[in-house]
């Protein structure tokens, strides 16, 4: 096997020696459900009445509406119960859709293929986690359906076809392993408050799907970056549009659930996705997805208004998993002090040109150079987005500061101190709209 993909499906060795990690990883390491948790210990029966199954705001967005509030305890109880289990329900035609997929997939590989390995680990997993989840769904005793319907109809097609796309695969396995992925990491975070049942099947759940999401992770980057612009440009566009898709489904109960609980129209829309809360709360559910996608290069300047139409668009974690420690009380408060600050500067700029033509008699040149100083700037920043280069929260970025600090140093014999004011501010006022500051 060589450095360079010589054969359609031959990898770099880098690349095989973790998937060849990830494979002993996971023969050292792995759960059986049926053994490793015990169904009919006493701590583990699902009491249809501990108040532990209410759901969380910061979780389930239907939490934090009034209507939610104004139900009474047990039905409330109920609810949760309901929609723990419908998650499920979504995890296991998920993995199923999966599976297909993956199958699929790895009957093209070669012999020799470490990848063929890996992926039956996987599908071993899978078929556990569905076992697992099935199992709850029975002891739950409520009857739901996963899904909405056109998805069930349509997801096994896509999954066969996916088979012959196999970056389109492991997009799709990002998109919907990571915001679940998100989902547990919070329940974990709160596990003395939760039915240890839940607990249990949410940690063996995170431990096993952290290695397939590392998987998909690295496999797509040597594949994509292997791809030419039309195939990138391609999976910019569409994996928001899955991503928002999958995202649905976990997230958002079908209308069944409205039905039984006699939950009106009107307040299921509020939940599901209308007030500010849950807006917050879809966006802040793509946070790993987000990250994965810069990371691979897919989410550019060119297709970032695709993620903030859809509305799971917003900052980037440093690291799977990392929590958000903007207070979500105070976020609109914050938003508006970006705000105040951006046309702050904007303004801090435009008087310094006014001063610039009222108190030089070169007062146009200075702007003229200013403006092309700036422009210079934000160029190059562009232009180093597109070449990867950026990383949309890095804290400091030397290459950009160096150009900013050359373009202030040229400007310094051409207008002088109010020249270099008038560059600085540009720059400022310009940077705040630069989608990766």
């Amino acid at each position: 096997m060589t450095a360079t993909e010589n054969a359609d499906d031959t990898l770099p060795d880098t690349h095989s020696t973790r998937v060849e990690a990830l494979s002993r990883a996971t023969t050292r390491l792995r759960f059986d459900p049926f053994v490793d948790i015990d169904w009919d210990a006493p701590e583990n029966a699902l009491d249809k009445r501990d108040p532990r199954w209410l759901l969380d705001p910061e979780i389930a967005p239907l939490a934090a509406t009034k209507w939610y509030a104004e139900q009474p305890l047990q039905r409330r109880i109920d609810m949760g119960r309901w929609i723990t289990a419908n998650t499920f329900k979504v995890g296991i035609q998920f993995e199923m859709l999966l599976i297909r997929g993956v199958g699929h997939y790895a009957a093209k590989l070669s012999n020799s293929d470490p990848v063929f390995r890996y992926l039956m680990h996987e599908i071993t997993d899978e078929t556990n986690h569905i076992q697992m989840f099935q199992e709850f769904i029975n002891r739950n005793g409520q009857d739901v359906p996963g899904m909405r319907r056109i998805s069930r109809v349509v997801g096994p097609i896509f999954a066969f076809i996916s088979g012959y796309l196999r970056v389109m695969l492991f997009l799709g396995v990002l998109c919907g392993e990571q915001p679940v992925h998100f989902q547990q990491t919070l329940l974990q975070r709160r596990a003395s408050q939760i039915p240890p049942l839940l607990n249990k099947i949410t940690f063996i759940h995170l431990a096993e799907e952290a290695r397939h999401i590392t998987f998909a992770d690295d496999h797509l980057e040597q594949r994509i970056e292997q791809s030419g612009r039309i195939k990138r440009a391609t999976y910019a566009i569409l994996f928001p549009l899955f991503l928002r898709w999958l995202m649905g489904e976990i997230f958002t109960p079908p209308r069944t659930f409205a039905r039984e609980f006699g939950m009106p129209r009107r307040a299921f829309k509020a939940a599901y996705w209308r007030s500010a809360h849950s807006r917050r709360m879809m966006a802040e559910s793509a946070a790993d997805a987000r990250r994965v996608a810069e990371n691979l290069g897919i989410r550019t300047v060119w297709t970032r208004w695709i993620w903030r139409v859809l509305g799971i668009d917003g900052r980037v974690p440093r690291f799977r998993g990392e929590p958000n420690r903007v207070d979500e009380r105070s976020t609109d408060g914050w938003l508006a002090e970006i705000r105040t600050a951006t046309w702050g500067r904007v303004a801090a700029a435009a008087i310094m040109t006014t001063v610039a033509f009222v108190a030089t008699p070169v007062g146009p040149r200075i702007t003229l150079f200013a403006a092309a100083g700036a422009a210079v700037w934000a160029i190059y920043h562009v232009l180093r987005e597109r070449r990867g280069g950026v990383v949309a929260n890095q804290p400091f970025e030397w290459p950009r500061f160096i150009v900013w600090v050359a373009v202030c140093v040229m400007m310094v014999p051409v207008g002088g101190l109010i020249g270099l004011a008038l560059v600085v501010l540009m720059i400022l006022a310009l940077a705040d709209f630069m989608p990766t500051l």
